[in-house]
């Protein structure tokens, strides 16, 4: 099946962070269509596809359409609606491959849908075009397949998407190790852009993330910095599989972003990384060095309150411990509060940003944000808020 260009793609991101999403697809370039909370829509050619997966921060996976259909009421027409596309020539049936279905819950629907039902369907559907057309039969591997198939049912239009991804775009494929409950890196990527950091870290304003834990905000804050596409570090993507994969054509895209890495310690921000944890430490370096970072970072073992300013100006980004049950709540209010007031002392003409899953620690820091968002961090409802420090 023949994909129509300009390629109809959609980008995923994590809730909240569609209007960050939406000004990285713009840089591609590409020509935005839509905009929903928590994925942009957009159209462009297969360089495109590749970029969008090699170099958006924000996304966790890129789409492409494949067929629209505007009619599918029952089980059985999306059965036979999928069984007529040309799967032959969308992936080889030595390929592996897996389908999921989402569906919007409206009042036009007449028969309520049960997903995993009507995703058997279309995998059915699937092994059956393989059998009349080819005599043969692709197999089902739902934990690491080759090929995704992702099928979005609103009221009764189909979307069939093909997953360009694969494996979810924030596993950049540089964490060698990680401490408990490691925020997400396309989350991490977000609260930098959210910041503005794309644009200070060019204007010489330091970074500092005194809570770094296992490194990934700062390690996103270093490759924003030395212009890093995330996804230069990984070593497979959903569309390695599709006929239509051009390796010459993505070997060249891959080769041109690669080179656009800055760096030049000259030409770049002061970058520093502190924790109180030793063994956080050691992960951050380790994780680094699988960016060829480490040099062009430095890191500290220490309390926050007992730091100073590195320089006159700068940004701070951190994602401080949080407890989620009371118990482990109450005894970090006095760590909040050593923050908010090592913020307000120490650390004027900086800004900060504080992301936290519990809004009373949040408060304990004692300042007013100036701009503040609703965010998921690993399933918890959390607030990301900006602090200027004046």
């Amino acid at each position: 099946m023949k994909v129509e260009t300009p390629y109809k793609l959609f980008a995923i991101c994590p809730g909240g962070l569609d209007e960050a999403l939406k000004k990285e697809v713009e840089k591609l370039p590409a020509t935005v269509t839509a905009t929903y909370p928590g994925g942009v829509e957009f159209e462009g050619t297969l360089e495109t596809a590749y970029l969008a997966n090699l170099k958006l921060r924000t996304a966790s996976r890129v789409l492409l359409l494949l067929k629209s259909y505007k009619k599918i009421f029952k089980p059985e027409e999306l059965y036979d609606a999928i069984r007529a596309m040309e799967w032959s020539k969308v992936f080889s049936p030595e390929s592996t491959f897996a389908v999921y279905l989402t569906a919007s819950e409206t009042k036009e629907r007449r028969i309520p849908v049960n997903p995993q039902f009507w995703a058997l369907k279309a995998k059915d559907a699937i092994v059956d075009h393989f059998r009349d057309r080819l005599n043969a039969r692709p197999n089902i591997d739902r934990a690491d397949p080759d090929i995704t198939i992702r099928l979005h049912l609103h009221d009764q239009i189909l979307k069939v998407y093909l997953d360009l991804s694969g494996p979810s775009l924030h596993e950049r494929g540089y964490r060698a190790a990680t401490l408990d409950a490691p925020m997400k890196e396309n989350l991490a990527a977000g609260l930098l852009l959210l910041t503005g950091w794309q644009y200070y870290c060019n204007e010489g304003f330091g970074f500092y993330d005194p809570f770094c834990g296992s490194g990934t905000i700062l390690i996103e804050a270093a490759m924003i910095a030395t212009k890093t596409a995330p996804g230069i570090f990984r070593t497979r993507f959903g569309f390695f599989s599709w006929l239509e994969h051009q390796p010459e054509l993505f070997e060249k895209v891959h080769a041109a972003v690669k080179a656009e890495r800055i760096l030049d310690p000259a030409k770049l921000p002061i970058m520093v990384g502190g924790d109180i944890d030793r063994e956080a430490i050691r992960v951050t370096q380790e994780n680094l060095e699988r960016t060829q970072l480490q040099s062009l970072v430095r890191l500290k073992i220490n309390k926050f309150e007992d730091t100073t300013p590195f320089q006159e100006k700068g940004i701070i980004v951190t994602n401080p411990p949080y407890g989620v049950r009371l118990n482990e709540v109450e005894p970090l209010r006095a760590t909040y509060q050593a923050m908010g007031s090592t913020l307000k002392h120490q650390y004027k003409n900086w800004s900060a940003g504080v992301i936290t899953s519990e809004k009373t620690l949040m408060h304990s820091i004692g300042l007013k944000p100036s701009k503040k968002w609703a965010l998921h961090n690993g399933g918890l409802e959390s607030q990301f808020s900006i602090f200027k420090l004046y």
